[in-house]
């Protein structure tokens, strides 16, 4: 019995030495860990400094724009490397420049990564969902106001009020902006090659940039005073829509954003 007993020791000290002993590779069996925190940044094209809800930008396309919301669902945030694909976030809905709402944090497996892809817009099953169904916390919830029946949800909300360079005084020449972008096929997906080697216990900053002047300005421009708003009216042949001005934001929103690695 004691001889049994002495086996079984032996036996059980060897699981634990091959459970944790390293792998040739410098690593553990046991998976190491790093975190990401990932934020949104409401910037302009011409500096380094970043912006917030409320704050007046100075564009470069010849108007100035005071921001009142920007709200933008990010999904399937996703880190590609060594380590296959680790997904941080499925569904963000982001108030850009907001810390607090427009960020998150995530554990990742320690690694090497090259590339993080992420959907501008919701996944068409995302898209399908019923907004009663979430519980109030939930980015899909109706309770963000993010949700119309006649569209589904809105990628997107960039409102507020612009006029000519110097001219924005809240008087009549001001504009009122409204931009509302949704339906399936305005979804974006983008891949953005990045250089992130993260050690066990690291923790490293990832920033989403977004270029408001570079939203009206980039490929076929958006015309803030001629094409004022949005709701992603497709039209028909009698009631013309404005799916054409919600294109063109999302083109431009995957076109020039960025990511970058402080």
């Amino acid at each position: 019995m004691k001889k049994a007993l002495q086996s079984l020791l032996v036996l059980l000290v060897l699981a634990f030495i091959v459970s944790n002993c390293d792998d040739g590779n410098g690593t553990t069996s046991e998976t190491q860990k790093a975190t990401v925190n990932f934020q949104t940044q409401m910037m302009l094209s011409s500096g380094s400094e970043t912006y917030q809800i409320g704050d007046t930008l100075e564009m470069n396309t010849g108007y100035d724009f005071n921001v009142k919301k920007f709200k933008l669902y990010l999904s399937h945030v996703t880190l590609i490397g060594d380590n296959g694909e680790t997904e941080l976030e499925d569904i963000l809905l982001a108030d850009v420049g907001d810390e607090s709402t427009g960020a998150f944090s995530s554990t990742v497996p320690a690694g090497n990564y090259t590339s993080l892809r992420l959907g501008f817009g919701l996944d068409a099953e995302q898209n399908n969902q019923d907004p009663e169904s979430f519980p109030r916390e939930h980015p899909l919830s109706s309770w963000n106001q993010m949700y119309w029946t006649m569209l589904k949800y809105r990628f997107a909300i960039l409102e507020g009020r612009s006029d000519n360079n110097g001219q924005l005084n809240g008087d009549t020449t001001d504009i009122l902006n409204a931009y509302h972008p949704g339906l399936d096929s305005l979804y974006k997906v983008v891949s953005y090659p990045i250089s992130l080697n993260l050690s066990e216990g690291a923790t490293q900053e990832i920033d989403l940039n977004i270029y408001i002047d570079q939203l009206f300005s980039a490929g076929e421009g958006i015309d803030m005073r001629n094409e004022p708003q949005t709701h992603s009216e497709v039209g028909s042949a009698t009631v013309p829509g404005d799916f054409h001005i919600a294109k063109k934001f999302m083109d431009n929103l995957a076109e020039t954003a960025t990511v970058e690695i402080p």
